[in-house]
């Protein structure tokens, strides 16, 4: 303490970086070692912050909505519009009646833009699940906020994180807490790699 107070610099008094800690303890070690110890560090954090990889719909839910989709695809085009799946464009006033959602809604969701098969699995997927193997984002059940709000919506997102080689589900809002460790690390284990190469030339 009295050391801290009366010799300690303004940043020794913030801490000290963990790469200082590890050039202390092993004075000699090699840039690509320090690296590897910052990657084993960041493996460890990204464990606190992955989610679990959602589960994927089973096979009947998948043929329903492939079946509801090639209904919807009128002509066989291979993609939807937002009037294609609000019932098609020549509709009498009782089929309109009929319909779940009109083009607006659709089109305020997707944008005025052609529906895919995998697309549209994405959007009628049940919250909670992935729509196909290649989905990279899912809508969580979240509890309502509060007595008669809808449903929180919050989403899961796959990231590959190519420095430590991971891919994972993260929040995509995550809390502030969560976002520095998802960079500091890998931003330092760049940089001793970087050195690491200019100490081998």
């Amino acid at each position: 303490r009295l050391w801290l107070r009366n010799h300690a610099g303004r940043d020794e008094r913030l801490g000290v970086p963990l790469t200082q800690l590890f050039q202390w303890i092993w004075p000699n070690v090699p840039c690509d070692h320090v690296a590897a110890m910052l990657t084993w560090v960041c493996l460890h954090e990204i464990d606190q912050i992955r989610q679990a990889t959602p589960r994927l719909i089973d096979q009947g839910q998948r043929k329903g909505l492939e079946s509801l989709f090639h209904a919807m695809d009128f002509g066989g085009k291979g993609y939807c519009t937002a009037e294609d799946i609000a019932g098609g464009r020549d509709q009498g006033i009782q089929a309109k009646l009929k319909n779940i959602v009109d083009a607006d809604t659709v089109q305020a969701v997707c944008g005025d833009r052609r529906v895919s098969l995998e697309e549209f699995l994405e959007l009628m997927c049940e919250d909670g699940f992935r729509a196909h193997e290649g989905a990279k984002q899912v809508v969580l059940a979240d509890p309502p906020r509060g007595k008669g709000s809808p449903r929180g919506g919050s989403k899961l997102r796959q990231q590959t994180r190519e420095v430590v080689g991971v891919t994972m589900w993260i929040r995509q809002d995550p809390p502030a807490w969560e976002v520095p460790k998802r960079n500091a690390l890998e931003v330092e284990i760049r940089r001793w790699r970087h050195m690491a190469m200019l100490e081998a030339a």
